[in-house]
This record gives structure tokens, sequence and C-alpha cells, in this order.
């Protein structure tokens, strides 16, 4: 059985509102202040779900989610966490073709590179809420050369008391409708035969046919040492090294370089088009960074845009097993607290090539 669009899909996978809540150390402890932890299981890990947005105006009303948790250290039954939200996974797969056999036939010049495989991205610190089996979320921002929660939580995450770990949880709060995780016990649905099936898919039962047949994780990736190097404006422009990560003298360092033939409107983020500049990289918490501009440098335009955000490396799509073919291209993600949407992404050379730059070809 052949199905194009999901075939591509799975090769894909393979290889690669401003609020103004005030912001505080941590999220204020119950008021009991010996409240038992939600649940005696470690929730780390890169759950596949599903938003349930009857109430959305624009996007995909049904969307597949991602929820990435990682243990807060030294800190009991706390998490931090990445929120991501797919783009439509058919269409992705068309530009990702396109790019896979520019080299013989410029199919790009017709559709396109790949630039785009989100549409919301969100950091959060997840604490014990006020009921069993329940945490809230808070979202999180850079202040003072730290990365610190909001005082209000945003979101609700509420486990199913019957279920282990993250499955059959909800997240409320988001005001276009839920987000609910099917978990482990729902079986992808298998690859069918014609296209009319296919098309009845959800976006969850695509991603989660894509994961298991491609047999692929999805790692939130944090050492630093094995990230370092090239990332390009899109996915597949292999000439267009716009942003290195390095260390020198032992401090970690990344350049924005600008573009010579990638338009603005083709990054994932317009505004990273004029982003240029050097900058000291820091790690206030694990897996999470900011950028700091050099001392004695006057402030730039590209100060302003960057330093408030926060760095992720987001293997969405890891094939880096070997059944998988063993590919691992992450994507450099620089979230904006205040506006999820927001988040400028650059994709690690897939040769993990270092100082490739940029070319006027």
């Amino acid at each position: 059985m052949k199905i194009i669009p999901l075939l591509a899909l799975s090769l894909l996978l393979s290889s690669c509102v401003t609020p103004s809540t005030p912001v505080a150390d941590a999220p204020a402890a119950p008021a009991d202040g010996v409240r038992a932890p939600a649940t005696n299981d470690d929730l780390s890990g890169a759950h596949l779900g599903e938003g349930l947005f009857s109430a959305r105006e624009d996007g995909l009303k049904r969307p597949a989610v991602r929820l990435y948790l990682n243990r807060a250290e030294g800190e009991a039954d706390t998490y931090y966490a990445v929120l991501f939200e797919y783009t439509d996974l058919l269409k992705m797969s068309v530009p990702y073709l396109a790019t896979e056999k520019a080299s013989a036939i410029k199919l790009n010049e017709l559709v396109g590179y790949l630039n785009e495989i989100g549409t919301h991205i969100e950091a959060f610190k997840v604490v014990p809420g006020a009921k069993a089996n329940t945490y809230n979320m808070h979202t999180l921002f850079v202040q003072n050369g730290r990365i610190v929660p909001a005082t209000a939580a945003k979101l609700l995450l509420s486990l199913n008391p019957k279920s282990a770990g993250i499955s059959g949880a909800v997240i409320t709060g988001n005001k276009d409708g839920n987000i609910v995780f099917p978990g482990d016990t729902e079986k992808p649905k298998g690859v069918f035969g014609k296209i009319g099936e296919l098309l009845t898919l959800t976006q969850y039962e695509m991603a989660s046919i894509a994961y298991s047949k491609g047999h692929l994780a999805s790692t939130w990736r944090g050492n630093w040492n094995d990230l370092e190097g090239s990332y390009l404006s899109v996915y597949g422009k292999l000439k267009d090294g716009v942003h290195e990560l390095y260390t020198e003298n032992g401090h970690r360092k990344v350049k924005f370089m600008k573009s010579q033939i990638t338009k603005a409107k083709k990054f994932t983020n317009p505004k990273s088009f004029d982003i240029v500049g050097d900058y000291l990289v820091s790690e206030p918490v694990p897996k999470m960074y900011i950028l700091t501009p050099p001392p004695n440098r006057a402030r730039t335009a590209s100060d302003v845009e960057m330093t408030g955000r926060i760095g992720l490396f987001l293997d969405v799509f890891d094939g880096s097993a070997p059944a998988a073919g063993g590919h691992m291209v992450t994507e450099l993600v620089y979230t904006n607290p205040r506006d999820p949407e927001d988040y400028m992404m650059y994709y690690e050379h897939p040769q993990h090539l270092k100082n490739v730059g940029v070319s006027g070809k």
C-alpha cells in the first residue's frame, strides 16, 4: 500500500496577546503548605496530545500538540515544560520533499523550502496545584539574567487518577479550548490504502502514524557541545548558515548573520531576517538559554528583539534511532514569552557543519 503524502511525512519526520502579568521568583505554595505530590510518577518526557480548539477562529481546530516535561532539579514534583503546537502535517510534507529532491529537480523554486513545523511554542514552570492530580502551568519570562515564572498560572494540567503518567490528562485554561492526551493506550491506526481515508485522519492520528511507522521520537535537547555549529535560515538551504553556535575561551556564544539569499518572508519568523550580531549565552535553567549582548556594546535593535527570548533546542522529529535512519537534526527556537506565535526557528545543518556562513548563491 502506498500513500505518497503520508510516506513523505514519515520521511520528513525521520530526518529532521501581550499579558501584563507580574513576574515573581517562584509560584506561591498552596495555602496548606504541606500538599502531597500530585503523583509519584516522573512525568518527564515528550507527550503527544491533541488540541480541541472549537473556539479558535484562525488555524487548525484540532492540531497535534507536544508537551515536553523535564523534572526541575531540587524541587519536588516540579517540572519545566515546553508546549509545542504542530502545523498542518500534510502541508508540511510538500516542501520537505521538494528540499530533498532539489539537487536533481529544482522543486524548491516552485513550492519553496520548509520553514514551518509549528505554530505556537511556549515555555512553562509546572508546579503542584491546589487539588490532587493537578499542576499549575506558569509562563516563563526572562528577568535580570534569570528565567522566572509568572505569579499567576496561565494553564492547568489535570491528570487522570485512573491512568499512569500523562495518559488521559487534560490542559485547561486556553481561550481556544482544551488540550487532551489520549496516551499510550491509544494505538495509532494503520496506513490506509485510500487517499480519502487518509484525509479523514485527525492531525493527532497522522502524527501517531508517522512517529510509529518512522520509528521516531521527539526530544527536548540541551547538550550544548553536541549542538554547536551552523543553523540554517530554512530547512535544506545548506549554504545559508545564518546562525552559528560556538565556544570561545570557555564562553558559550552565538552569532547571527544576515542572509543574502533568503527573503524575510521565507524565514519561520520574518523578524529573523534583520537579526545580526554576537551574543553571550547562559543557561539559567537546564536546557533553557538566554542571550546577553557583549559588555560595552551600544544597545541595538537586535538586542531589543533577542534578549527577552528563551532559547530551546527541540528535535521535534527525532530520527536518531537506528531504525529511523540515525538522523539528528535539531531545531533551535527562540520563544517570545509574551506571544507563543512570535517565535524564531533555525534549522541545524544536517551534516552538523560549522562556520558555513551565508552565501550569495
